[in-house]
């Protein structure tokens, strides 16, 4: 699985919900669970809260900022952002798998190409037939040497 090192936060989300009526260390108890239930894939169990949270525990279920569902804890704001992150995540890692294999392709047919243009020798028709002729050029030479 991925790992998603941040979560959205909402500072006038947090300075005017719930949690703004509750303690200073209570808040700070819910950011801890929260820091912890998304570091662990928003999978964590109520046996795992209640030894991160300690006292926190009944306030944190109580205010119904943390919900309880056969023995997994459920966060519903950071359930969906996991959501929607993995689901991104996906699409990307196809959508590059995609490119990936395109370039592939394209760069295997690009070097199979090279590879055959190099076996074939094209004549040049546009060249000057007097500068193409080497044979002429060593008889010339030669009949100049033996005239020496």
């Amino acid at each position: 699985m991925i790992e998603l090192p941040y979560f959205k936060f909402f500072p006038n989300q947090w300075l005017t919900g719930t949690i703004a009526f509750q303690d200073l260390a209570v808040q700070g108890a819910f950011m801890r669970v929260c820091c912890f239930y998304w570091s662990k894939g928003c999978k964590v169990s109520d046996d795992e809260l209640k030894a991160i949270t300690g006292t926190y525990y009944k306030t944190l279920i109580d205010t119904k900022l943390i919900k309880c569902n056969k023995g997994k804890i459920v966060i519903k704001w950071l359930d969906e952002q996991h959501k929607e992150r993995t689901t991104a995540h996906s699409k990307r890692v196809e959508a590059g798998s995609k490119g990936g294999n395109a370039t592939a392709m394209l760069k295997q047919s690009y070097s199979n190409t090279q590879a055959l243009r190099k076996d074939k020798i094209k004549k040049d028709n546009y060249a000057d037939p007097l500068l193409n002729n080497e044979n002429s050029i060593k008889e010339f030479l030669n009949q100049k040497n033996e005239s020496k």
